[in-house]
């Protein structure tokens, strides 16, 4: 599995509900996420869409609570587990699947849309992941990403800073290696079809400062140093 083990993924953590420490963030992160790519999108009603590396589902339940057809994949049974459980005492009809960022268990095409947040940095061989959310598409489907960025900064925040002196973050959840810059992450998207990607930064906003939102937005002028957003889509038909 071209992935790392996972104990040290998470670092030993698999606790998702309610939110804490590290995970508040990923919680709250969801809200500006799917706000930003509603600008892609428009509308969530009905749309078919699968979110790869879905840990305990807050993107899922976004998605499912916006109507959406939602599936979820994940290579942890025990984040799959709380997912479910979390769905079923929400009244949320999710579909969560276990499986390896190799092979996505569904058939060509049959996707709407594929988000896919907080995974990238984690994986060794992205271009394989790449290319089976490819697959999975529909022509004309979207793809919604976001990852860290291979820059200096990244890697002091969350891993110096985050893991090692605050320990916020469990240790070992990251590794730099994996990381990739916005122009490599285009040039593997471009080898396995897809079209050029839109990317995005975050930018302060302090309207938004209160205890159930971060004081954040996601816009193009924003800042990509640190973890960047991304979207792109399949050609209606190949050359």
């Amino acid at each position: 599995m071209d992935m790392k083990d996972q104990g040290e993924l998470f670092g030993g953590s698999y606790h998702w509900w309610p939110p804490e420490k590290d995970h508040i963030f990923l919680f709250k992160a969801n809200p500006l996420r799917l706000d930003y790519f509603e600008s892609f999108i428009r509308s969530w009603n009905g749309v078919k869409i699968l979110d790869v590396g879905c840990g305990g589902g807050y993107t899922c339940e976004s998605l499912a609570q916006r109507q959406a057809v939602v599936f979820g994949t994940d290579i942890m049974e025990e984040s799959l587990r709380q997912a479910r459980d979390h769905a079923v005492q929400e009244n949320l009809s999710i579909d969560y699947r276990l499986c390896t960022p190799e092979k996505l268990p569904f058939d060509d095409a049959e996707m709407d849309a594929v988000t896919c947040f907080d995974v990238l940095e984690h994986v060794h061989d992205k271009q394989m992941l790449l290319s089976e959310i490819y697959r999975v598409l529909k022509p004309g489907g979207w793809f919604f990403l976001d990852t860290l960025n291979k820059t200096f900064r990244a890697k002091v925040l969350t891993i110096w800073l985050g893991e090692i002196l605050c320990r916020f973050i469990p240790r070992r959840t990251h590794d730099w290696q994996y990381f990739i810059s916005l122009q490599d992450l285009q040039r593997l998207a471009k080898t396995v079809g897809f079209g050029d990607i839109k990317f995005a930064g975050i930018q302060l906003d302090l309207r938004r400062r209160n205890k159930n939102s971060l004081p954040v937005r996601i816009s193009l002028q924003g800042s990509t140093s640190i973890i960047y957003f991304g979207t792109t889509m399949k050609p209606l038909s190949r050359i």
